[in-house]
């Protein structure tokens, strides 16, 4: 297998799902979820998950809410996805091929809609989309919530290693602030840290995805935990 597929999420989604799955999956604190329930309480609620790929937040969503739907266009990911299901008999939560632009469910269907790090969130058209969509099976009253890594912060902590140079925004960062602001939305920053457990662990899932800079880095200075700042934007239908 190669080292690194130096940021190309691409070949990281169709070719190493399983490798995404550990890196989506490690410890966090706080977790994506427990902010998002602190704000928007999920206890009984039907959930969608659009872009779930492997279910990590799926899962947890599924800890809080009565019902969870993910959606994922990808199908090396549903298969790990529905893996998952198996393997914990989890009873709450079904996978579904879709994608944001395109949700194969009917109109007022679900209490909340969620996005984490929705990969297609990088122009005003793609925003567009899927806010109509999210609107469309989001019941009267119900809440759009879309988690990304906050502005200058791809990569976390770590990003000006990636790239040899200090923060820098990022192709769609702007476009989706300004996107998500015209459609009514605000947002909400905070911090999480990624604890990867071994400086071996680090390498073969932050540093096979983020490249050799960050696998040397992490070698060189023993880098177990990572912090990343997310932005949460959000609106009630």
């Amino acid at each position: 297998m190669i080292e690194t597929i130096e940021n190309d999420w691409d070949a990281l989604f169709r070719d190493y799902p399983e490798i995404y799955d550990e890196f989506a999956n490690v410890e966090t604190k706080p977790t994506i979820v427990e902010v998002i329930n602190k704000y928007f309480p999920l206890k009984g609620k039907v959930v969608l998950d659009v872009g779930c790929g492997t279910g990590g937040p799926t899962f947890k969503l599924a800890e809080y809410a009565g019902s969870v739907i993910g959606v994922e266009p990808e199908r090396s990911m549903r298969e790990v996805a529905a893996k998952h299901v198996d393997e914990r008999a989890i009873a709450n939560v079904e996978f579904v091929d879709g994608c944001a632009e395109e949700v194969p469910l009917p109109d007022n269907s679900v209490d909340i809609v969620v996005a984490v790090t929705l990969q297609t969130l990088y122009n005003e058209e793609n925003i567009q989309r899927f806010v109509a969509e999210a609107e469309r099976v989001v019941k009267p009253g119900g809440d759009i919530v879309s988690v990304n890594i906050a502005p200058q912060w791809y990569g976390g902590e770590l990003g000006p290693i990636i790239y040899g140079s200090p923060r820098r925004t990022m192709v769609g960062e702007e476009e989706r602030d300004k996107g998500f602001a015209e459609l009514g939305f605000g947002y909400r920053d905070f911090d999480s840290f990624h604890y990867y457990g071994t400086v071996e662990k680090a390498v073969r899932t932050y540093g096979f995805i983020f490249g050799r800079n960050t696998i040397d880095y992490i070698k060189e200075h023993e880098k177990t935990a990572v912090k990343f700042r997310y932005r949460m934007h959000y609106k009630s239908k």
